[in-house]
């Protein structure tokens, strides 16, 4: 009993010290990072017209590789149509190898990721945006608002998807309409904030 009141008290502190989602409705923030890619920094200007896909995800975690091709497939869709694509990893590279910019651009060549893989080595700009886990997507209007956050889809198997989150939102903004449902719970694997 001890240990589970102990393991509750941790999750409550745990979330009380997270920061907060940016809000839908709520101005995205700015940012600039390097592209593992290239190695030139690339500027997400929130309110630069287009509609923007912001998604925290990493190298490491299951969930984030199991929702990789996916991201993939709707980046690909999506962007012919002037969607932008920002994928960022927030994770501490001192501590997580995997996580430095040469692999992260060797991931980026071997999955042909079709936009910038950029490293917020800092993790500033997950603080932010309040992302708590990878992958956490934020969808930005023209305007720079943030009107959908959360999940991608609702499972990161194919076949037991029932929800699709992401791609919902985006038909939505991208046919005149308001986003049914804005607001979903993101799932992962928690940051690994830099110290």
């Amino acid at each position: 009993m001890k240990k589970a009141l102990f393991l509750i008290t941790l999750l409550v502190a745990s979330i009380a010290c997270a920061d907060e989602e940016v809000a839908v409705g709520a101005n995205a923030p700015e940012f600039s990072l390097v592209n593992a890619t290239d190695g030139k920094t690339v500027a997400m200007k929130p309110a630069d017209g287009k509609l923007k896909v912001v998604v925290f995800t990493c190298n490491q975690c299951p969930y984030a590789k199991a929702f990789e091709p996916r991201i993939i497939e709707l980046a690909k869709t999506f962007q012919p149509k002037g969607v932008k694509f920002y994928a960022v990893n927030p994770n501490d590279d001192a501590k997580y190898e995997i996580e430095t910019l040469p692999n992260m651009k060797a991931r980026s060549e071997e999955k042909g990721y079709p936009f910038p893989y950029l490293k917020d080595g800092d993790s500033k700009v997950a603080h932010a945006y309040g992302a708590r886990v990878t992958p956490h997507v934020f969808l930005v209007d023209g305007k720079g608002v943030v009107r959908y956050r959360g999940y991608i889809d609702d499972s990161a198997k194919p076949e037991e998807r029932k929800t699709t989150g992401l791609t919902d939102a985006l038909n939505a903004l991208l046919n005149g309409r308001e986003v049914a449902s804005n607001a979903t719970r993101a799932f992962g694997c928690t940051i690994k904030w830099k110290s």
